[in-house]
């Protein structure tokens, strides 16, 4: 076929040399001896490039091998850790292992993968010795602390180390529905618990029952009662020397037993806040601390420095009226078993206010003093979540009340219920339900006795101490309640105290 044969639509095009361009010179063929072929002239043999599928088949298989690997030592690790029994470090007080080991041993039992490390500590630094555990908590599991009992009114010292509750804990543990209305006042903060309370201790009026019977008077229920009483009962030698003495009250030192807290319970009945400095705060404290220094200073004294300690004091049948908190019927007992005396629940003020005894009398305020201990989370613990398991567990109507039947057994009574459901189960017990049946109603303060914390009870009860000592030597009170308050603001302000 002719070329002017094809019919093309589109117009011939003339093709331009460019004489100036380079043309590349093909690439000649690799030749490459063949050794095997026939005799003859030799043979040229064309290479070309071609996938290694051997070698690619070999690195892919070394690849999912080192997958493999990984995945099985993940696994493994996974494994190891849900096999890992995890040791709760538990610092307390008070409690002998005896008693413990039986709640500890049915938990592990539940909870084989947690093991419960329980420490009883003495009371002799115990504050001291705990935050410096607490701070290893983070970086050494054998020598930090997961779980520790605190007082209520350490809170502000332990802030940093105190884990908040969390929620589905408030609510199966019941925090909110049926614990004491003491706690929600203080083991909260901005809405958080900060702790769960297994026990309640407050503040009580014990009375000798064959003084009050011989001298014909009846149990007091406010504070004029309890001073006329005192005046009545109180029994002097011929050179002014009390040999019995109607009520441990008046002085700031050792031979008056929880001092602090009867004035705290004062403060706290009269109505003062001292996170509020104003002219009346100022006068209903100084009106409180006269009235309690009353009581050993002047002629009609009923107490004085030379007695002996108000516990043992009591114990021996030699005074009338003595305040303290529920665990003190172990000393007075082991002191004297055979004391015949009663508990009743504090003294009270009128509702009108101020320390005045020609107010009326006929209805009384109905504040009391709670001081007890309260179970804390480190919050640099690692095991927050199986610490919390724990509490839960502990503070359940079935422990507790397993806590106290064995606690029972080597002391009169156990740990006073925290739980409201559970209270009646002591109303019968005389030498409780005093402190139990009003902790409803009870507050507290950094004024708590026997804590021992050398950190915000103590300082606070230093510069009371000195103000009630001071009043009671002398009459002008102005430098004194000026020294107070500067030394209650510097204490406010370095633990942060939120009341």
């Amino acid at each position: 076929m002719d070329i002017e044969d094809i019919k093309s639509p589109l117009p011939s095009r003339e093709i331009e040399i460019n004489s100036s361009v380079d043309f590349e010179e093909p690439i000649e063929p690799k030749i490459i001896e063949n050794k095997n072929a026939p005799s003859g002239p030799e043979t040229p043999i064309i290479v070309k490039n071609k996938i290694d599928w051997k070698k690619i088949l070999i690195i892919t298989g070394i690849l999912i091998g080192i997958l493999i690997l990984v995945l099985v030592i993940t696994s493994a690790i996974k494994n190891s850790k849900k096999d890992t029994i995890v040791t709760l470090n538990y610092w307390s007080l008070w409690e002998d292992e005896s008693v413990m080991n039986s709640v500890i041993a049915d938990f592990e039992s539940k909870n084989p993968k947690i093991k419960i490390n329980y420490k009883r500590n003495q009371i002799t630094d115990y504050r001291t010795r705990l935050i410096g555990r607490l701070a290893k908590s983070g970086s050494d599991e054998t020598e930090g602390v997961d779980i520790f009992r605190i007082h209520n009114t350490w809170i502000p010292m332990f802030r940093e180390y105190l884990a908040s509750v969390p929620m589905e804990n408030v609510k199966s543990i019941g925090l909110n529905d049926d614990f004491l209305g003491v706690y929600n006042n203080d083991l909260k903060e901005n809405g958080n618990w900060l702790s769960v309370p297994l026990m309640y201790d407050g503040l009580a009026l014990f009375y000798n029952k064959d003084l009050l019977e011989a001298a014909k008077i009846e149990v007091p229920k406010n504070w004029w009662e309890i001073r006329s009483a005192a005046l009545k009962l109180t029994v002097k030698d011929e050179n002014g020397k009390i040999k019995t003495a109607g009520v441990a009250l008046g002085l700031a030192n050792s031979n008056v037993d929880n001092w602090s807290d009867i004035v705290g319970l004062m403060m706290k009945q009269n109505g003062i806040d001292l996170s509020k400095s104003n002219t009346n705060t100022d006068k209903n404290l100084e009106d409180v601390l006269k009235f309690y220094a009353s009581f050993a200073n002047g002629k009609e004294n009923v107490w004085d420095e030379s007695l002996p300690n108000s516990t043992t004091l009591f114990a021996n049948g030699k005074l009338a009226f003595y305040f303290g908190p529920s665990w003190r019927v172990f000393d007075i007992e082991q002191l004297n078993k055979n004391l015949k005396y009663g508990i009743t629940t504090v003294p009270q003020l009128p509702t009108l206010g101020g320390i005045n005894e020609n107010n009326d009398n006929t209805e009384l305020t109905n504040i009391h003093w709670g001081s007890y201990w309260t179970e804390g989370v480190n919050s640099k613990s690692k095991y927050q979540k199986e610490s919390w398991k724990f509490l839960e567990y502990l503070s359940s109507k079935e422990v507790l009340e397993k806590m106290y039947t064995a606690q029972s057994q080597i002391r009169n009574f156990g740990e006073i219920y925290p739980r409201k459901s559970m209270s009646d189960k002591l109303k019968d017990n005389q030498k409780v339900w005093p402190f139990l049946s009003v902790a409803d109603k009870a507050n507290s303060w950094y004024l708590a006795s026997n804590t021992n914390d050398a950190g915000v009870n103590s300082e606070m009860q230093k510069y009371f101490g000195d103000a009630i000592n001071a009043i009671s030597q002398s009459g002008d009170t102005s430098e004194i309640m000026t020294t107070l308050k500067t030394g209650i603001n510097q204490v406010q302000q370095k633990y942060s105290l939120k009341k």
